[in-house]
């Protein structure tokens, strides 16, 4: 057990960290991402909806 957390701790040592202007980008890229995948399924969920309100009206 001790070993484990010894190796843990050896670990986190070598973790980089991203700088203030990496972490501005990368969440920038995430957030956009997001608002576009959000866009992309409410797009589907309107064509859908109103394909099965037409065949509603047709049955």
């Amino acid at each position: 057990m001790v070993e484990f957390f010894k190796d843990f701790i050896a670990e986190s040592k070598r973790i980089v960290w991203p700088n203030k202007s990496e972490l501005i980008v990368k969440t920038a890229n995430v957030i956009i991402f997001a608002l576009i995948v959000a866009i992309i399924i409410f797009g589907m969920d309107a064509v859908f909806s109103y394909a099965l309100q037409l065949l509603r009206q047709v049955v």
